[in-house]
């Protein structure tokens, strides 16, 4: 049995707080027992995801499971997308989601316990979806990503880049920064030009997706289209800590885009910059920090086959 016709696991130990490591035996297990050919290797602060992928399918591995959350995930595409070893439509990638947000999972249906994700890698459906590419700035030099979920600008930057720490020490801690967060931050004042619009408002986020959710569920861009003709985009302009709190249902189902202070836009690209702003203002990508501004998003069509139910 060749490495192109087995599946190798890709475990970033640390995803959910541990959970991963702590599941990882009964994953395991599972595979095993739904005749799932597979090898493991673990990710370490010096091995991440990106270049584990890259090196596996050098070693002829055509089928990845993403054992993690959705940073774990973000480095695996990143790894597909800049590798020239094969096309990037011939890697297919499988979920084990057990991360602190779990959102790319949403769009797709795929379920959240491992017993049933291991069934779907068992039955093998796959389809192909979008992925986005982004140039930002960081330290001074050009830095490109690509995402599979989403890239945002505003608050939720804001916080990927203040609890990035906070994770080592648990979901409280983790949780009480991210509060510091809502009260600590200013808005910034974009200029967000699209395919066939411009906008200029203070903003509290901008977030641009592929799937429908991000922030731990939270449908942000509930138009959004995997596999669509354009990238979908949601701006929250002047929110308020009051409108947060007072809204926070509708950021949950979508229906914040009916607010007055909020628009929607669909293009294939997006160019976010900095008007104006009491401090730096960064960019996120599937909870990756990515740099800082002027940003510019592009949409790759049909670029990632992933495992679906």
């Amino acid at each position: 049995m060749t490495n192109a016709s087995r599946w190798i696991a890709i475990v970033n130990p640390i995803s959910g707080f541990g959970k991963a490591k702590k599941k990882w035996s009964e994953i395991k297990s599972e595979l095993q027992a739904q005749r799932i050919a597979f090898d493991f290797d673990f990710t370490t602060g010096e091995r991440r995801g990106d270049q584990m992928v890259i090196d596996a399918i050098a070693r002829g591995y055509r089928q990845v499971i993403c054992i993690g959350g959705d940073g774990h995930l973000h480095d695996i595409v990143n790894g597909i997308m800049r590798q020239d070893i094969a096309p990037s439509i011939d890697i297919t990638v499988a979920m084990i989601s057990l991360g602190t947000g779990n959102d790319w999972i949403k769009t797709n249906g795929i379920p959240k316990d491992y017993r049933a994700a291991i069934a779907l890698i068992a039955k093998g459906k796959t389809y192909i979806q979008n992925v986005g590419h982004v140039v930002a700035n960081n330290n001074g030099g050009a830095v490109t990503r690509y995402f599979h979920n989403f890239a945002g600008v505003g608050f939720d930057a804001y916080v990927v880049e203040r609890t990035a720490g906070a994770k080592v020490y648990g979901q409280i801690a983790y949780l009480l920064v991210m509060l510091r967060c809502l009260f600590s931050y200013r808005l910034p004042v974009l200029r967000i030009t699209f395919d066939n619009a411009v906008v200029e408002t203070p903003c509290y986020l901008t977030l641009t997706g592929i799937g429908q959710y991000g922030g731990g569920g939270m449908k942000l861009t509930p138009g959004a289209q995997p596999d669509g003709p354009t990238f979908f985009t949601s701006i929250a302009k002047n929110f308020s800590k009051l409108d947060v709190f007072h809204h926070i249902t509708k950021l949950y189902d979508g229906t914040f885009l009916k607010l007055k202070q909020a628009e929607a836009h669909e293009s294939r690209h997006v160019r976010i910059e900095v008007i104006s702003a009491e401090e730096e203002v960064y960019m996120e990508a599937d909870g990756d920090m990515i740099g800082t501004g002027p940003f510019e998003i592009s949409l790759v069509p049909h670029a990632l086959r992933v495992v679906i139910p």
